[in-house]
């Protein structure tokens, strides 16, 4: 089911001006460009599925786009956190999220799973969406497909992941 409404939470900006100002404070931070033009984009003509789209997403997310997504680590759990409690996507979400706060670069490089978790991610933040998210009962299916292809494209990955914590894999995913 899909979630009927996002609660206004924060005051909405476009990723592309949180990450212009973060520039200005921090010079290596930043998206790259092509992978901002992907999420700003309203057409994926060129695109066959919604699993090219995240794993042409996931390929432009790079190292220094990690960074800046912890950066909005505290807005990003908002915007969850005002999605409904028994809502699918926001156990999703959640998920990917907490992979994403536990993953670091010790880990080595990023792997596809965690950069298309990230890129799933940044799709939920961005105000680019497909179907705009102010739309009730439909506004948030892009999102959730976006984010239904990372899990079912890296499920052994994430489920791993959980199990390398102790933690059950949630059976309602």
């Amino acid at each position: 089911m899909v979630a009927r409404h996002v609660r206004a939470t924060l005051r909405p900006r476009t990723l592309r001006h949180f990450f212009r100002s973060l520039i200005v404070k921090n010079k290596d931070t930043s998206l790259p460009v092509e992978l901002d033009r992907v999420l700003a984009t309203d057409s994926t003509d060129s695109l066959t599925s919604i699993s090219a789209y995240v794993e042409r997403g996931g390929a432009l997310v790079t190292p220094q786009a990690l960074v800046a997504l912890r950066s909005l680590r505290r807005r990003n759990h908002a915007k969850i956190a005002g999605l409904e409690i028994e809502s699918r996507l926001r156990t999703r979400l959640e998920v990917l999220a907490l992979f994403l706060d536990e993953w670091s670069e010790e880990d080595g490089a990023p792997t596809v799973a965690v950069r298309e978790a990230a890129f799933a991610l940044l799709y939920f933040n961005t105000g680019f969406d497909r179907i705009p998210d102010s739309i009730p009962e439909i506004g948030l299916l892009d999102d959730a497909l976006i984010v239904q292809t990372v899990l079912q494209r890296h499920a052994t990955a994430l489920c791993a992941h959980w199990l390398r914590r102790g933690r059950a894999w949630p059976a309602e995913l």
